[in-house]
């Protein structure tokens, strides 16, 4: 397992989760409960956890999808 994305942003975080999950990337969270019990103070950030061999093509869908979010964001 890899570490994919390590934050303390709820929003971001569920926004990865729906991303892997539509692309069937299996994923691990860690720290989600403490993150959340420790006041978001960003002292434990939630880690999300890829297959190594899922870790590339993770990143890439991840970059590409913040691309068409970006743009999308400039339209308005």
């Amino acid at each position: 397992m890899e570490i994919l994305i390590k934050s303390n942003d709820q929003i971001y975080i569920s926004w990865i989760k729906s991303i892997l999950k539509a692309h069937n990337i299996e994923y691990f969270t860690f720290d989600e409960e403490m993150s959340i019990t420790e006041g978001n103070i960003t002292a434990i950030p939630i880690r999300i956890l890829v297959n190594e061999n899922q870790l590339s093509r993770a990143l890439q869908i991840i970059k590409n999808e913040e691309k068409l979010n970006s743009a999308e964001q400039n339209k308005r």
